[in-house]
């Protein structure tokens, strides 16, 4: 009962941590873009903040959730959080193109500090029977900051401009890091005493990793990420070329934040009804719908329903994806295991947006969105074929 206890005061601090920080970031990050084409950034510029922003992440996710195996969690994940409230105070002091490359540098190094520590905490102290559950209620809470969080953005840059916008990302971050302090390190005792006994060995995982292992899940990963790297760096612009304010941009994230939110809550009801990779070819069909609406009709209402369809998909893929990896993996290794998935979610991020950029710029601005929606074939076959061959063995 008190090793429940302890872990439920675990959870509940991990939650409320990662709103916070979520909500700091999510305030100013749908409009870094305009930000920066304010400072004379171009749709290439765009490109390469997004991936130098996600470059990080492709790298050090690994190499952290190795270390975190060894050296425990909670520290690395409080650290991440602190660089998060610095990052936002260095935006206001950015004069130039190259200042904000910078910063978003620095912004991928605390990402790699918060889920791929988050994620294997979670998994430390859950059994695989409620282990989608947890993931994606922890999923539904940072991802409820940067719900609630781009409209108050909008509405502050619209009515007070950039640098206020960036004192109230400090102010919060600066919360969440106390928060955090607090609850895991304070006021929780020695991370041994309670860790890793709640593990149970997955009874499916030896038939997941005969019927190809995580190969399928790193490449809808990839694709997936890809997609959000481009959405999150090229797509503001890209709106607002079609006469989107930036206080209706904020609304676009908004709705895409709603949508996912919902699904994340509701992850594990969604992986019983039609099964865990059923799940995943559902979201990528879901994912493919989207790009097609951003990329055919360009008025705010089809805007509306494509991040919607976006927010749906997301909502699918993220907790089922890392559940499935919690499940195949070594608990001895679950840190590097969770680590290398959000280093391939790193890799889509640091892909997309320089390749969005490049193709809305020498192509067409409607190219990433149908390229990216033809690589989201990719995967799907991929899925469906695994599929056809589980069924005939």
């Amino acid at each position: 009962m008190a090793n429940q206890q302890k872990n439920a005061s675990l959870l509940f601090f991990l939650y409320l941590s990662m709103f916070m920080a979520t909500f700091s970031v999510g305030i100013y990050n749908p409009l870094i873009p305009l930000y920066a084409k304010l400072l004379g950034a171009t749709y290439m510029d765009l490109g390469v903040i997004g991936t130098v922003f996600a470059l990080p992440y492709a790298i050090l996710p690994a190499f952290i959730g190795s270390l975190t195996d060894k050296l425990g969690r909670k520290p690395f994940y409080v650290g991440g959080i602190s660089l998060l409230t610095v990052i936002a105070i260095l935006f206001i002091f950015a004069s130039n193109v190259k200042d904000i490359i910078l910063i978003r540098v620095l912004n991928g190094v605390a990402y790699s500090f918060l889920w791929p520590v988050a994620e294997p905490m979670i998994v430390d102290v859950t059994s695989i029977h409620e282990r989608t559950r947890v993931l994606g209620r922890f999923s539904f809470f940072w991802a409820l900051g940067f719900l609630l969080s781009p409209f108050f953005g909008g509405f502050i840059v619209e009515g007070f401009g950039f640098y206020p916008l960036f004192i109230v990302a400090m102010l919060i971050g600066l919360a969440a890091s106390t928060v955090a302090f607090y609850g895991l390190i304070y006021k929780q005792e020695d991370e041994a005493s309670h860790t890793k006994k709640v593990w149970i060995e997955n009874p499916d995982s030896e038939s997941l990793k005969g019927s190809g292992g995580l190969f399928p899940f790193y490449l809808t990963i990839v694709v997936y990420s890809i997609v959000i790297g481009i959405v999150f760096s090229i797509f503001p612009v890209y709106a607002n070329s079609f006469n989107v304010s930036s206080f209706q941009i904020g609304i676009l994230f908004t709705v895409f934040g709603v949508s996912r939110v919902i699904v994340f809550l509701n992850s594990e009801n969604v992986s019983k009804l039609f099964g865990e990779k059923n799940s995943i070819i559902l979201a990528l069909i879901t994912q493919i719908a989207a790009l097609t609406l951003m990329a055919s009709t360009k008025n705010l209402a089809s805007f509306l329903s494509a991040m919607v369809l976006l927010g749906l998909s997301s909502g699918i893929i993220s907790p089922i994806t890392i559940s499935i990896a919690s499940k195949i993996a070594k608990k001895e290794k679950i840190g590097a295991t969770l680590g290398s998935m959000e280093s391939f979610v790193g890799l889509g991020m640091t892909v997309g947006p320089i390749v969005g950029g490049t193709l809305a710029e020498k192509v067409s601005i409607e190219s990433p969105y149908i390229v990216t929606g033809i690589l989201c074939l990719l995967p799907l076959a991929v899925l469906v074929k695994g599929l056809e061959k589980s069924k005939k063995g």
